[in-house]
């Protein structure tokens, strides 16, 4: 009775099977299958070493099924596991290989990949991400193609070759198909990489503001309004700002819950910052301080502190504004990393449905009829 209703179903069965007398090769499955479940509810809650437990027990009932390899792989880079991670990682790629199960094989490539990564080694996390790329593409799994060249695009974006990210990212957007849900994510970050790293304000709220008929969860959508505004600013755009600014406390003062909340404000105190509003950019500021630390949200704290600081006693100095508030130099510098037709991509991309599946978001059919 003290179970948690979303895991009751699955540890209910796993009791029930775990007790058969005579079990077949399909209780095992069934057995490995709830202990998987089992696993992704407490990775959902942060519980990591549950959720290695019950993994560990899954591949050792069906070690012929690389799944559970490559989530132990994929959980244990969470832990910072490395050996153990690349370990399983590798090892679900050799089994998916012999029972070509080509999804689990790419999976796993694209592990290593973030793996190596994590880890600091970018040229090897490339070559990962590179071979899951082309695996995925000779296969026809047409998103975990596009998946590995958002992982390509991102990194090509962390070594500030912007362009090299572009073309990633047109790619991927050609993988994924015109209505695919990784659309909307890549559009997210996108967006804010053009927003954060290279000043590109105007192609960054363009972007943002074609999100917002698709993205509808309240923390998530509050944050969206908060970098439309953010961008906004930084784009000179004083009436687009206002609204955006108005909009965002809005909807932090109607909802219940405060997730997303302080890194949203972080995004206001910034656009403020840029038009030289520093009393707003204080107040909102302060604000998401309050909620960072109420919410223990370590990092995001930090950078309300850093907001903070640099606007005590009323003077900003020249360290915050080339730091703290960086949008104003990039407002001044105008930089073009080739964002703009990258815009009309995107748009497009945000339509109905044309790749392998049954039927668009709109539910509109888009195999051909006869």
């Amino acid at each position: 009775e003290d179970v948690d209703p979303a895991l009751r179903p699955s540890l209910a069965a796993l009791d029930r099977l775990v007790r058969d007398p005579d079990p077949d090769e399909a209780t095992i499955e069934a057995a490995a299958f709830a202990c998987l479940n089992a696993a992704l509810w407490a990775e959902e809650r942060g519980a990591y070493r549950t959720a290695l437990g019950f993994l560990h027990a899954a591949e050792d009932v069906d070690p012929d099924n690389p799944h559970y390899a490559y989530n132990l792989g994929r959980v244990a880079r969470k832990m910072a596991f490395y050996e153990e991670s690349e370990a399983w990682l590798k090892w679900a790629h050799f089994v998916a290989r012999s029972y070509g199960m080509w999804d689990v094989a790419t999976l796993a490539l694209s592990g290593l990949g973030n793996l190596h990564r994590q880890r600091g080694n970018l040229p090897r996390a490339r070559r990962f991400h590179e071979v899951a790329r082309r695996m995925a593409k000779l296969k026809g799994l047409r998103t975990l193609e596009g998946d590995a060249l958002y992982d390509l695009a991102g990194m090509a974006f962390d070594f500030g070759d912007a362009k090299l990210g572009m073309e990633f990212t047109r790619s991927a957007l050609q993988a994924y198909g015109p209505g695919h849900g990784r659309v909307y994510r890549l559009a997210k970050d996108v967006a804010w990489i053009l927003m954060d790293r290279f000043g590109e304000f105007e192609s960054a709220c363009q972007i943002f503001w074609k999100l917002m008929d698709h993205v509808w969860e309240p923390p998530y959508r509050v944050l969206l309004f908060a970098s439309l505004a953010r961008a906004a600013a930084g784009a000179g755009w004083k009436e687009v700002f206002e609204g955006m600014w108005n909009e965002t406390w809005s909807m932090i003062r109607a909802q219940t819950t405060r997730e997303g909340h302080a890194a949203s404000l972080i995004q206001l105190a910034l656009g403020a910052g840029t038009f030289n509003l520093w009393d707003r950019a204080e107040i909102a500021a302060a604000e998401a301080l309050v909620v960072a630390r109420e919410r223990k949200e370590g990092q995001t704290t930090i950078i309300a502190e850093s907001i903070v600081s640099a606007l005590q006693g009323g003077v900003v100095a020249d360290y915050a504004m080339n730091t703290v508030f960086k949008d104003r130099i990039h407002a001044t510098a105008n930089e073009q990393s080739g964002a703009v037709e990258l815009v009309s991509d995107f748009a497009a991309a945000m339509g109905a449905r044309q790749d392998d599946a049954p039927e668009s978001p709109t539910r509109a059919l888009v195999h051909p009829v006869g």
